[in-house]
């Protein structure tokens, strides 16, 4: 699992620890290039290591308190029990969403893994976008989903978090990324897109000889100028 410290004194000498869902994620989708680029059993380890620390932000840890028909629905633990999460934290479900289905186009063979804790997640997803907070309409998303029904939130988090997880279950119809050896044709072009060519644009003067001996006496003279000054003023 990813920690963060909150400091609680000067120079951090109290601190409490804390996890986020999206530190998690992040950390797992680029162990997982790591893993693909190098092929290593050491960073195969380490992915798996972060999908089983992963298992903190679903349900099934509440010891089976959730109203929840299925022990894999996603909840950012630090916040959502204590009905005290912030706009960043309110956020954060669609992070790990994107981010877990994104490790399985990287490492395939995470896919039953991931797909067993999102496909729940989106169904209890949608469930919670049932809210009625603009007259007229039932779509409004709730951050708390495990519960099946609106809490009565709203906000930009919680309509971020709703449409990131439902569209992580088309992650099987994207194509996965592609490296420099399969398929990738992108080179370094400073100059792509502006119609002037390729390559490093030259400069359109050149440095001579007497350029740089006027700089070194200009130089001179400024600076002589200027210690002059210091002196003056000193005196």
């Amino acid at each position: 699992m990813v920690l963060q410290r909150r400091c609680l004194s000067s120079w951090c000498s109290l601190y409490v620890e804390y996890c986020k869902s999206c530190s998690d994620s992040i950390f797992c989708i680029h162990t997982n290039t790591l893993a693909y680029q190098t092929q290593s059993d050491i960073w195969h380890t380490r992915v798996q290591g972060l999908l089983n620390a992963s298992d903190t932000f679903f349900t099934q840890n509440t010891g089976g308190d959730t109203p929840s028909s299925s022990p894999y629905i996603m909840w950012e633990i630090e916040c959502e029990p204590h009905s005290n999460c912030d706009p960043d934290q309110k956020s954060f479900k669609a992070y790990l969403s994107r981010w877990m289905a994104a490790t399985t186009k990287v490492a395939p063979w995470t896919t039953d893994f991931v797909m067993a804790r999102l496909q729940p997640s989106a169904e209890a997803a949608a469930a919670a976008c049932t809210g009625t907070s603009y007259p007229g309409y039932g779509t409004t998303c709730g951050l708390i989903w495990y519960t099946e029904s609106w809490d009565g939130t709203y906000g930009v988090g919680q309509e971020m978090n709703a449409l990131e997880v439902i569209q992580a279950n088309l992650i099987s119809f994207a194509k996965a990324p592609v490296t420099s050896e399969s398929g990738g044709t992108s080179v370094g072009n400073p100059l792509a897109g502006t119609g002037q060519g390729s390559g490093i644009k030259e400069p359109g003067f050149h440095i001579t000889t007497a350029d740089k001996a006027g700089a070194g006496i200009l130089t001179l003279l400024f600076g002589g100028g200027g210690l002059a000054a210091a002196v003056w003023a000193s005196i």
